[in-house]
C-alpha cells in the first residue's frame, strides 16, 4: 500500500523478450485522472453498468476505430472506455491475417510498435479535442496464456460493473481538486472555486530542488558554479539610480551586445524572461488549437507544460532506444517543431546538418532550436547561422549557464526580424517590461567579458571529462556530455537509491521517475572542489575503498 492505494505491479519484466509481438493488455489514463470520456451508467440485467461517453469520450471511441488505418498489424481485440481511462487487448501481428486470439511471438518489434501505437493514438485524439487528455505513460501487461487471455477479456466486459468499488479511481469528479486515489503520484493540489475549469488539469513544470541548507554542494539544477563576471556587479551598482524610470522597452543595449557575440543583427534579437518566456511568446505566437507542436518524448519538461497551459495539441516523437534523435522523423511534418540541441537530459548534440534538414523540409512551419547548453558543445555547434538562411527558424538561449547568470533570468532568441516582430506583438500585448533594468545591466556586462565566458566554459567541460572518467572508474555508463552536465547509470545500486542517500548527505542531483529514465541520473557539473565532495560521499555509498 502506498498513499493508502494499491501498488501497481512493476510493468516491465527483467526477463522478457520485448522484441516478439503477441497479445498485449493496455491501460492508459487521462491526464491527472479526471473523468473526462464520460459517466457510469445503469445497473442490474440486462440493463448492466456501461459508459455513457461524453463527448471527448465519443473521439477517444472514434479514434479506436480508426487505429487499423495506421496500423493494419495490430489489432483491437476488445477496449472498454471508462471515465478516466481505456483499457485495450490488443494483438500485434506480422500481418493483417491469419492471427489466433494468442499469436506465437515473431520477429516484429513489438517494443517499438506498442509505443507507437500509444502516441499516435494519443496524438490523434489530442488533436481532435484541441487540448491534452492523457497522462504521458500507460501500463501494459503480456498475456502468456490462453487463461490469461480470457481473465483479461472478463476483466475489460465487467469493468464498468466494478466501478464503484475500484479503489484506483473515483466515481464522480465535479470539482477541479486533485483528489486521493484520482491523481497521480505528485503532492495533491488545492485549487479555489475560482479557477478556471479549462486549466484544472494543468500540472506545472517541476525544477529541481531549491534547498538553502549550510555546506549543500547543489549539482541538481544545471547552474553555473562560478560567480558572474566581474563587471557584473559595477554595472547593476550602476542601473540602481535608474530603478525610479521603467527598464528599456526595447532592451536596446542588451540587444546590441547579444546581436555582437552571435555575430547577427539587433533587429535579429528578442529578450526575455529566461529562455522559457521565449519559448512562451514563439508557441504564443506559432502554434495554436488547429497547429501542434511536435517534440521529443524524453526532453525538456517544460515543451507539455506550455502546451497544456495555452491550449496547443502535442505530436510527441519517440526517441530511439539509445535516447538519440532521428530527425528523419520531423521531416515534412508540416506542424512547430522544438528541438533542443544539445537534449535534456539526455546531454546529446545534433549537428547542424541534420537539423538543417529538418528546417529545410518544413517550409511552412517553424523550427525553434533550443540551445540552453550549445557554449558546452564545443566550436560550430550552434544553428544561429541558419537564422540567416531561412525565415522559419528561431533559435533560443539564454544567460543561466554559460553566463553565470541563472538568478537574474535573462534569455534571448534569434530570428529573422519578422519573426521577432510577431513575438514582440505579444510580448507588448502581456509584459512590455519583461526583463528589468537591473538584469538588462548584469546581462550586458556579462556579454561583453568574453575571456571570462571562455574561461568558465573551458573550466565546467574539463571538469566534465575528468568527473565522467571517474564515474566511468566506479562502474556508470552514460553517454559523452555535449552540456554542462551528465546522464548517468549503474547497476551497482538503484539509481533512486544513490539520489535519496547523497540527498541526506547534502549532496544534491537529479532523479527522475519517469518509466524510460528512472534508470538514470542527471548530475550538474560543479567546481573541482564540489565534485571531489560528489566522489567522497558516492564512494561511502558504494562502499568503495582507496
Amino acid at each position: 500500500m502506498k498513499d493508502g492505494l494499491p501498488e501497481r505491479k512493476a510493468n516491465r519484466l527483467a526477463t522478457y523478450n520485448y522484441s516478439q509481438s503477441g497479445v498485449y493488455f493496455i491501460t492508459i489514463c487521462s491526464k491527472n485522472k479526471r473523468c473526462i470520456f464520460g459517466t457510469i451508467v445503469g445497473g442490474g440485467v440486462p440493463d448492466a453498468p456501461r459508459t455513457r461517453l461524453s463527448p471527448t469520450g465519443k473521439i477517444v471511441a472514434r479514434q479506436l476505430g480508426n487505429m487499423i488505418a495506421f496500423y493494419p498489424h495490430v489489432r483491437i481485440e476488445k477496449y472498454v472506455v471508462m471515465p478516466n481511462h481505456i483499457h485495450l487487448l490488443i494483438a500485434i501481428q506480422q500481418g493483417p491475417s491469419g492471427a489466433s486470439r494468442t499469436p506465437p511471438p515473431t520477429s516484429a518489434r513489438a517494443s517499438q510498435v506498442i509505443p507507437m501505437f500509444i502516441s499516435t493514438l494519443k496524438r490523434l485524439t489530442n488533436k481532435t479535442a484541441g487540448h491534452a487528455l492523457w497522462q504521458r505513460g500507460y501500463y501494459d501487461h503480456i498475456i502468456r496464456s490462453p487463461d490469461d487471455y480470457n481473465t483479461i477479456w472478463h476483466y475489460i466486459d465487467t469493468n464498468p460493473a466494478k466501478w464503484a468499488q475500484d479503489t484506483l479511481y473515483v466515481t464522480d469528479f465535479p470539482d477541479p481538486v486533485r483528489r486521493p486515489g484520482c491523481c497521480t503520484n505528485k503532492e495533491v493540489t488545492q485549487m479555489s472555486r475560482y479557477f478556471t475549469k479549462t486549466l484544472a488539469a494543468l500540472e506545472p513544470y517541476t525544477p529541481g530542488e531549491q534547498l538553502k541548507l549550510p555546506d549543500l554542494v547543489k549539482l541538481n539544477a544545471n547552474e553555473n558554479p562560478y560567480p558572474p563576471a566581474p563587471g557584473v556587479a559595477a554595472a547593476v551598482a550602476g542601473a540602481v539610480p535608474g530603478l525610479r524610470l521603467y527598464s528599456d522597452l526595447t532592451e536596446a543595449a542588451l540587444c546590441a551586445a547579444i546581436a555582437r557575440h552571435c555575430g547577427v543583427q539587433p533587429e535579429n534579437i528578442l529578450c526575455g524572461n529566461g529562455s522559457d518566456e521565449n519559448l512562451l511568446l514563439a508557441l504564443r505566437a506559432f502554434c495554436d488549437e488547429t497547429h501542434p507542436l511536435a517534440f521529443a518524448d524524453i526532453t525538456y519538461s517544460f515543451y507539455p507544460v506550455l502546451c497544456d497551459l495555452l491550449h496547443i495539441p502535442q505530436h510527441v516523437i519517440l526517441v530511439e532506444e539509445d535516447f538519440s534523435l532521428d530527425l528523419s522523423k520531423y521531416h515534412g511534418l508540416n506542424e512547430t517543431i522544438v528541438i533542443a540541441n544539445p537534449n535534456a537530459p539526455t546531454t546529446l548534440l545534433q549537428p547542424v546538418a541534420a537539423i538543417e534538414e529538418v528546417v529545410r523540409t518544413n517550409p511552412d512551419s517553424i523550427v525553434i532550436v533550443d540551445e540552453a547548453y550549445i557554449d558546452f558543445a564545443g566550436p560550430n555547434a550552434s544553428c544561429v547561422p541558419l537564422t540567416k538562411k531561412y525565415d522559419n527558424v528561431i533559435v533560443v538561449q539564454t544567460f543561466s549557464k554559460s553566463h553565470n547568470l541563472a538568478g537574474a533570468r535573462v534569455g534571448f532568441c534569434v530570428a529573422n526580424p519578422e519573426l521577432i516582430a510577431d513575438m514582440n506583438r505579444i510580448k507588448f500585448s502581456y509584459s512590455p517590461y519583461n526583463v528589468n533594468s537591473l538584469s538588462q545591466a548584469a546581462a550586458v556586462a556579462a556579454m561583453e567579458d568574453e575571456n571570462y565566458f571562455r574561461d568558465t566554459v573551458g573550466k565546467i567541460c574539463a571538469t566534465r571529462a575528468d568527473t565522467m572518467t571517474k564515474l566511468r572508474e566506479r562502474g556508470f555508463t552514460g553517454p559523452d556530455s555535449a552540456t554542462n552536465f551528465l546522464f548517468v547509470t549503474t547497476s551497482r545500486m538503484p539509481c533512486k537509491q544513490i539520489f535519496e542517500r547523497l540527498r541526506q548527505k547534502g549532496v544534491l542531483i537529479r532523479y527522475f521517475s519517469a518509466p524510460r529514465l528512472s534508470d538514470y541520473l542527471r548530475i550538474t557539473i560543479g567546481t573541482p572542489e564540489q565534485m571531489q565532495r560528489f566522489f567522497e560521499e558516492l564512494d561511502l555509498i558504494l562502499g568503495n575503498t582507496a
